[in-house]
């Protein structure tokens, strides 16, 4: 079998399946992924990576304690196998590997919940009919379901409870880097923006123990952010302010910072709300914008985020961003560069404040 590099004309994402094809099929491929994920997630929702946690079964041993159907089973545990999740050894025995154990339920790394989230019906459906984004600009979201995602969520509890699962569990390798390089420690009090249950902030707060934060977003999503606080040690420097960012945020802190948050918004929602950031900021010179999100390289570049902003795209009606598109955005709002962070993953974009004229 040939490698992806000696194929001609094999690139991005097209190169990882190492599968012997003429180039004008590679894109067969890229149905791999299909397959993969549709094998894996019953094996997520019975627990099984849980279940292998101990050691080595037989896919007997797990259908029994499962209740499958023990030659369906089998079927998708050797696909995972083959795969990488899971180990296939004699004696009809299923292992985890490395990449299996980031499907186990409450183990630190996991990645469980969001994996349960990418492939719940709620955002694979959108998949369906990504022709109507195309052709419309709305997100097929709306389409498919009838509603908004964010308004979904209000209706379907279960839904709303597995979105902010996977959100606590959407630690990105980029915000370990973001961490080690930039100086929170600047700001004595910081204001995260849309920070739901509080992690970032909590973070942010543990690693720089001068500072005080304030975590603002809707009621109902800040619930659970004491309890948050609390855990992290952080709860005498943290507070909470039940906002909606689109109308208002509280004044006197000397950074707002908004992780993964305006790419879920068109341009015209997510400029609100950095106009809502500029009018808490006043006439602090010093205060800073600071917008952690995906930042986009130039044409034909590999590069996540144009991935991920389909994802955007069909499911919320938001976008992933250039710098030029970041740019043109805050300064609408009346903020300018102070950073020149690198493209191509998530970036801390830091912005100043703009005099009134």
């Amino acid at each position: 079998m040939s490698s992806p590099d000696t194929l001609p004309d094999a690139s991005g994402v097209l190169s990882w399946f190492p599968v012997e094809l003429p180039p004008q099929q590679r894109v067969l491929g890229l149905f791999v992924a299909k397959w993969a994920i549709g094998a894996l997630r019953p094996l997520v929702q019975l627990r099984v990576p849980d279940l292998l946690a101990d050691g080595s079964r037989t896919a007997r041993d797990l259908a029994e304690e499962t209740g499958a159907h023990g030659d369906s089973l089998y079927r998708v545990l050797r696909c995972a196998a083959a795969i990488g999740v899971l180990r296939e050894l004699p004696g009809g025995l299923f292992a985890l590997t490395p990449a299996g154990e980031g499907l186990r339920s409450g183990t630190p790394g996991s990645a469980r919940e969001m994996f349960l989230f990418a492939s719940d019906p709620m955002m694979w459906r959108p998949y369906e009919d990504v022709l109507h984004s195309v052709r419309t600009g709305a997100p097929s979201f709306e389409h498919v379901f009838g509603t908004s995602f964010f308004a979904y969520l209000e209706e379907n509890p279960a839904g709303a409870e597995l979105f902010d699962r996977a959100m606590v569990q959407n630690h990105y390798p980029g915000t370990d880097r973001i961490f080690e390089q930039y100086d929170f420690g600047r700001f004595p009090r910081i204001a995260d923006v849309g920070g739901g249950r509080g992690q970032f902030l909590a973070e942010v707060l543990s690693r720089f123990p001068q500072c005080t934060g304030v975590l603002c977003d809707q009621p109902q999503v800040v619930a659970q952010a004491r309890e948050e606080f609390e855990r992290r040690g952080v709860a005498g420097r943290a507070s909470v302010a039940e906002t909606d960012f689109f109308t208002g945020l509280p004044s006197g802190c000397d950074a707002y910072f908004v992780k993964h948050t305006l790419h879920n918004w068109d341009d015209e929602r997510a400029g609100t709300i950095l106009r809502r950031v500029r009018e808490a900021v006043g006439d602090d010179a010093g205060a800073r914008l600071l917008i952690v999100d995906m930042l986009l390289t130039g044409p034909g570049e590999w590069d996540l985020g144009k991935l991920t902003d389909i994802e955007m795209m069909v499911a919320l009606g938001g976008r992933e961003r250039s710098r030029d598109e970041w740019n043109r955005l805050a300064a609408a709002a009346g903020f300018e560069p102070a950073n020149d962070p690198a493209p191509g993953d998530l970036a801390l974009l830091e912005y100043r404040p703009v005099p009134a004229s």
